[in-house]
C-alpha cells in the first residue's frame, strides 16, 4: 500500500562515521557531511551527526554538542552507541559515510532503519565491505567510485557527487603562487616537493591536510625551509587566503581519490590544476587543468607546470574553462541535494511498503 506524500515524506536523518567531526577534525568526508546538512535543512529536514571521539573524550562516555546549527554526538565506537542515539533520535534514515562502513551500517539495519552506504573512496576491505544483495542503498560521490565499487562488490551504486558551493570560494586572486594541499606520499607530496625544487623562482604553498605525526612533519618543513621558495602551512579551517595567492593548484594524486574538494573550490575563482590522471580526477579536473600520467617522469611534470605558469594565452584559456567547470549547473549544490534527497525518499518508500 502506498503511503500519502507526507507518510512519505523524510524528516530526520542521522549521518553517521567513525571519524572525527568538525570542528575537531576538517577533512573532505566532515566537509561533505556538513554541505548536504546545510541544504537539507533548508528543505525543513532535520539532520544529526553521530561521529568519532574528541580528543580526550573518555571511553565510555557519548558527548553531544551543537555545530552549524545540528546536533553531533560524538563517541569512541559510533557503531556500539548507535542505538542508543536512535532512542533519541528517531530517524527516518540513515547514511553512513567516511571510515570504516559495514558495522554503523549492520547497527542501524538490525534497529530497523533504512540505511544508505555513501561511498566516497574506494577503499573495499575489512571494515568496509558489502555483499550482492546487502539491503542498503549505495551511492558514490563521483562516477569513478560508483563504477568501482559495482565491479569490486557487486552491487547497484547510485552516483551523486558531493555538495561544494562554488560562491563561497569565489575570491580575487593575485595569482602569484603554485598551491599544493596534502600531506602525503598518497596526495603526491614527492611530485609537488621535487616541482617546487625545480623551480626555485617560483613560490609555492604547502598547506597539510591528513593528520601526520611531528617527526614527518618537522622532515617536511625542513625541507621546504631549505627549499627556499615553499612556505608550509599547518591545516586551516579557511583556504580562501591561499587560494587568493594561487596561480595554479598541484593535485599530484598517486592515491585513487574519488572528489576532491580542492579542485572545485581552486577552480571556482578561475585557479587551473593540474593533476594525476588517476581515479576520479580526470571527472573533477574536467577541461580546466591538465593532467600527467600517475607514473609519468619527473620531466612530464615539469613540461606540463612551465606550459601552465608561462603561456599567457593557454592559462587564460584554462582558467576560464575551469571558472565554467566548477559553477556548471549540475554540481549545483540544490540540484545534487534534491537528487541525493530523491534517491533517499524512494529507497526509504520501499523499505516501509516491504517491512
Amino acid at each position: 500500500m502506498t503511503g500519502t506524500p507526507d507518510e512519505n515524506k523524510i524528516k530526520r536523518i542521522i549521518f553517521a562515521t567513525e571519524l572525527g567531526y568538525m570542528p575537531y577534525r576538517v577533512a573532505g568526508a566532515q566537509n561533505a557531511m556538513h554541505e548536504l546538512n546545510l541544504e537539507l535543512m533548508a528543505r525543513g529536514i532535520e539532520p544529526v551527526i553521530l561521529c568519532g571521539a574528541i580528543p580526550g573524550q573518555p571511553d565510555d562516555k557519548v558527548m553531544r554538542e551543537e555545530y552549524g546549527g545540528y546536533t553531533v554526538y560524538h563517541a569512541k565506537q559510533p557503531h556500539i552507541v548507535a542505538e542508543l542515539v536512535l532512542q533519541q533520535f528517531r530517524p527516518d534514515a540513515a547514511v553512513v559515510q567516511g571510515g570504516a562502513m559495514t558495522a554503523l551500517s549492520h547497527a542501524f539495519h538490525r534497529a530497523g532503519v533504512p540505511t544508505v552506504v555513501n561511498f566516497l573512496d574506494c577503499e573495499f576491505k575489512d571494515g568496509n565491505l558489502f555483499a550482492p544483495g546487502s539491503p542498503f542503498l549505495f551511492v558514490g560521490n563521483a562516477p569513478f567510485v560508483a563504477r568501482r565499487a559495482e565491479v569490486m562488490l557487486g552491487i547497484e551504486c547510485h552516483m551523486v557527487q558531493s555538495i561544494i558551493r562554488p560562491d563561497d570560494f569565489v575570491t580575487d586572486t593575485v595569482r602569484s603562487h603554485a598551491l599544493f594541499i596534502g600531506s602525503s606520499p598518497l596526495k603526491g607530496i614527492e611530485i609537488a616537493f621535487r616541482i617546487a625544487e625545480s623551480r626555485p623562482d617560483i613560490p609555492f604553498l604547502f598547506v597539510e591536510s591528513w593528520p601526520i605525526g611531528d617527526d614527518i612533519r618537522n622532515i617536511y618543513m625542513s625541507r621546504a625551509a631549505a627549499a627556499g621558495n615553499i612556505e608550509w602551512s599547518r591545516p586551516v579551517a579557511d583556504m580562501l587566503p591561499f587560494y587568493a595567492k594561487a596561480r595554479l593548484t598541484l593535485v599530484p594524486s598517486i592515491w585513487n581519490d574519488s572528489a576532491p574538494r580542492v579542485v572545485a573550490e581552486s577552480q571556482a575563482s578561475g585557479i587551473p590544476v593540474l593533476a594525476t590522471d588517476i581515479a576520479g580526477l580526470p571527472y573533477m579536473v574536467g577541461p580546466g587543468g591538465r593532467l600527467v600520467d600517475v607514473d609519468a617522469p619527473h620531466a612530464d611534470w615539469l613540461e606540463a607546470f612551465d606550459a601552465m605558469w608561462n603561456d599567457e594565452q593557454e592559462y587564460a584559456q584554462l582558467s576560464e574553462l575551469a571558472r565554467q567547470h566548477a559553477h556548471r549547473a549540475e554540481v549545483a549544490p540544490g540540484r545534487l541535494a534534491e537528487r541525493f534527497l530523491a534517491l533517499v525518499t524512494k529507497y526509504v518508500t520501499d523499505e516501509r511498503q516491504g517491512a
